[in-house]
């Protein structure tokens, strides 16, 4: 639930998420931190590990390069279509 919530709140931002699931600025907050730290494994409750900053910073950069790709990825199928739409035209 909680990475639901997240998501939409990357999507819609803060205040429509803390209406539609009635939850506090806070937690969303905390949740955020927690997730940009250690992942899915961050939200749960029964998180025993305890990551050291390497750690952290490595699945930060993780995330980061996941999240350059698909802009990438994005960006690349954009050029193909406007390609495709260019020789379409002429």
């Amino acid at each position: 639930m909680k990475l639901e919530i997240l998501d939409y709140y990357k999507s819609h931002g803060l205040g429509l998420s803390v209406r539609k699931y009635e939850v506090s600025q806070t937690s969303i907050y905390k949740w955020r931190d927690k997730y940009e730290a250690a992942g899915p494994e961050g939200l749960s409750s029964k998180q025993k590990t305890v990551l050291n900053e390497t750690d952290i910073e490595l699945e930060r950069l993780r995330r980061e390069n996941r999240e350059l790709k698909n802009i990438v990825a994005d960006k690349e199928l954009e050029l193909r279509v406007k390609n495709e739409l260019l020789k379409k035209s002429r």
